[in-house]
């Protein structure tokens, strides 16, 4: 089983690497053929291109091998489309001391503004209720204390207020296994009422809170940062995304100008539309084959894909036990996107707050910044089985209902509207999902499983979180695999693969 690891002794660890490759006591170079590299990353997502940079600062000849047209991953600004806004990660939180630093190095600008949203309205089998009406709404059937609370902050309430774990790495531990449990299941037990059970539901990225599990949720809390606001005497409701939005950042010109000076750094090394099709290992090193007929060979391979992509590629030995289950198994979101234009603020004619909470097919229609600090645009969100039912529909049809949904919820936006852009992350090719989260009672096993090499092939990527959540985690697996290789490259001998199907 993988060591546990505090933030501390993960960076210890890798600064140590780091010093031992930098001295150069790592394997000896030697004249390689063209397409012969010491480390092959595949993938210039976050992950993957913070592990190339490490490994290239440290004197590893890397190669990066990109499927798509760009760089980022779901890094992803929509630079064609009105507003420029993020189709992907765009929350920069207070502790991504990572990602903080490497927009420092580059130069990146950091803006405040992250995921700010105007005040919610709520809408109940097609009612508008304000935030200020919900504690005695006819509509809120919810128990106690539960009915001070608005719909969107229940989950973060049980959640926060029953956190088992003191530090990041807790999870991790054999004693967490208590908690590899349903959700659901949990707060049941923690004497949720039926009524907010429902009322979290609606809202899920996971298709329903029985499927999704509390250990993985209860891994995202950023407990540190949450000490500091409860140490300041912070009364911030609702989910850590939320209670960290006040003091988050957001990369100036958009959150792709990030991967994008990071694969700058590495030049003719990243290639693009390079679709990795087979990936063979053996006791000295690892060829990777593409779809257009290119090879590459290399003393290791990193895997910086997501787990909806690395299922399509052919992986000889093959993987085995817990491993093969969690690369197969692990569940993505489905989250779909339509981002509308303003033309007229119509929620200053129905005196409800723009942004709007929903139990109907749409999640939610938030009214966020823009990157010039206007708020004239609004952007709509369908997660999970309702963001599944919304890809049914081709994307012009998939605006056009958005639309009528939120003409039928509130009148005065009939005609103040219109789709600038629909995105659909299952419908993405090169991610087939926005995110990943590990199943109820498998948890653990598989945090465990999706970490370990497959003889010289290692695994990066949000998938494989240990202590950080979101592009941090992304930034910290990069660092993880960087130093994996680079401990392996002091021993002179070449391990085979352990474990692996014929």
């Amino acid at each position: 089983m993988p060591m546990i690891l505090s933030r501390r002794n993960f960076v210890h660890q890798s600064a140590t690497a780091l010093a031992l490759a930098s001295s150069g006591s790592a394997f000896a170079r030697s004249p390689l053929a063209e397409e012969k590299s010491d480390v092959i990353v595949i993938g210039a997502g976050l992950s993957g291109l913070n592990s190339a940079m490490i490994l290239r600062d440290a004197g590893y000849k890397v190669l990066v091998l990109e499927a798509n047209n760009r760089v980022g991953g779901r890094a992803y600004t929509a630079d064609d489309v009105e507003g420029r806004p993020e189709y992907g990660a765009n929350q920069i939180g207070p502790q991504y001391a990572r990602l903080r630093g490497m927009a420092d190095k580059l130069g990146i600008e950091l803006k405040q503004g992250a995921n700010l949203n105007a005040p919610f309205a709520f809408s109940l089998n097609g009612k508008l209720i304000s935030k200020e009406s919900w504690p005695d709404s006819e509509f809120n059937l919810t128990k106690g204390e539960e009915r001070a609370l608005l719909p969107s902050q229940l989950m973060g309430h049980y959640l926060l207020k029953n956190d088992p774990f003191n530090a990041s790495g807790d999870w991790l531990k054999s004693s967490a296994s208590a908690y590899d449990i349903s959700l659901g299941t949990w707060f049941k037990s923690l004497g949720a009422s039926p009524a907010a059970l429902w009322l979290m539901d609606q809202g899920l990225i996971a298709p329903d809170l029985w499927s999704a599990s509390a250990l993985d949720k209860l891994q995202g809390i950023p407990r540190e940062y949450l000490a500091t606001l409860n140490n300041a005497g912070s009364d911030v409701q609702g989910n850590s995304f939320e209670q960290a939005a006040p003091v988050s950042s957001r990369v100036a010109g958009g959150t792709q100008r990030l991967p994008e000076a990071m694969a700058a750094t590495l030049g003719d090394a990243v290639r693009l539309n390079q679709q990795v099709a087979r990936l063979d290992t053996n006791e000295t090193g690892v060829e990777v084959r593409c779809m257009d007929g290119t090879r590459y060979k290399a003393d290791f391979a990193v895997s910086a894909v997501p787990l909806t992509v690395l299922r399509r590629i052919s992986i000889y030995p093959n993987l085995s036990g817990s491993q093969r289950e969690a690369v197969a198994l692990t569940p993505y979101a489905s989250t779909t996107f339509v981002y509308l234009n303003v033309k007229r603020r119509y929620w200053e004619d129905d005196g409800f707050d723009a942004s709007l909470w929903t139990d109907g097919p749409v999640n939610s229609i938030r009214q966020p910044f823009d990157y010039t600090g206007s708020r004239e645009r609004l952007i709509a969100v369908s997660t999970g089985l309702k963001g599944q039912r919304l890809d049914q529909l081709p994307p012009k049809e998939r605006g056009e209902f958005v639309l009528k949904q939120i003409e039928t919820l509130r009148p005065a936006a009939e005609g103040q509207l219109e789709v600038s852009g629909v995105h659909s992350w299952a419908q993405e090719p090169f991610s087939a999902g926005c995110s990943s989260a590990l199943p109820a009672g498998h948890t653990l096993r598989f945090a465990n499983a999706l970490v370990e090499p497959h003889g010289r092939i290692h695994f990066a990527g949000e998938h494989t979180k240990r202590l950080e959540v979101g592009m941090e985690s992304a930034m910290e697996s990069g660092e993880r695999v960087a130093s994996e290789i680079m401990g392996r490259s002091q021993s002179t001998a070449n391990p085979a693969v352990e474990g692996a199907e014929e």
